[in-house]
């Protein structure tokens, strides 16, 4: 996404196929970046290939795959990081220069690029789901054709209905969606593809949606342990 004066850049990182964000202001040549994870050095080689200046750290959620390098990136840039309230409570996060926030904060990058928060839970309570005008960065509770598990500590597949209809219901169809592993088909998507296509938003009741995503689940789930990586 390059759009009247921001961008979006994505790219892929670590042995979960974890997506990665560069979200800047084109004029300021400044950038936040989404779940900084499994390594540093290259997202800051991104960075310098697109020619722009970390400024900030977003994160989704406080799950280890999108945050296991947030300290080392502060180390490297000290910049502050941005995690809604509900999560930082849930998971107990620290880093330095975190910053607390609510739904509906918004963040200036440069110039010309607002950020608004947008409280999503299901895959954790504390979820974040970052508007950019006609975009979304997910996370963890949109796919391309699927949605996070809710069977981690943390998840409620009866929350993550409401928060799947809300977002569907609440933004235009054409918002285009960017998620936070390459689960799917195609790497972007928009809210009408995921309407026609996305086998979690058939459901017209909680109760069917909660029987589809949980099934062959246990509540409760703990985390699968860190993988080796480089």
């Amino acid at each position: 996404m390059s759009d009247a004066g921001i961008f979006v850049h994505q790219f892929e990182l670590g042995p979960w196929d974890n997506f990665i964000y560069l979200v800047g202001d084109k004029a300021t040549r400044t950038c936040a970046v989404v779940d900084p994870a499994w390594d540093a050095d290259v997202i800051l080689a991104e960075a310098e290939k697109l020619d722009v200046r970390i400024t900030d750290v977003l994160c989704t959620h406080s799950h280890f795959d999108h945050v296991n390098r947030v300290d080392a990136l502060v180390e490297k840039t000290d910049v502050p990081v941005h995690m809604l309230g509900e999560e930082i409570d849930f998971s107990g996060f620290r880093s330095e220069n975190l910053r607390r926030h609510r739904s509906g904060d918004v963040l200036v990058v440069g110039e010309h690029l607002e950020i608004v928060f947008m409280h999503t839970p299901g895959h954790t309570p504390g979820s974040t789901t970052y508007r950019i005008r006609d975009a979304i960065v997910t996370g963890d509770t949109m796919f391309v054709q699927g949605c996070g598990r809710c069977d981690f500590v943390g998840g409620d597949p009866e929350v993550m209905f409401g928060t799947l209809k809300g977002l569907v219901d609440s933004l235009p169809r054409d918002t285009r969606m960017y998620p936070g592993h390459n689960y799917g088909p195609v790497t972007v998507s928009t809210l009408d593809e995921e309407l026609a296509e996305n086998p979690y938003l058939q459901h017209q009741s909680v109760s069917d949606f909660v029987t589809h995503r949980m099934e062959g689940k246990t509540p409760g789930a703990e985390l699968p342990p860190p993988p080796d990586w480089p």
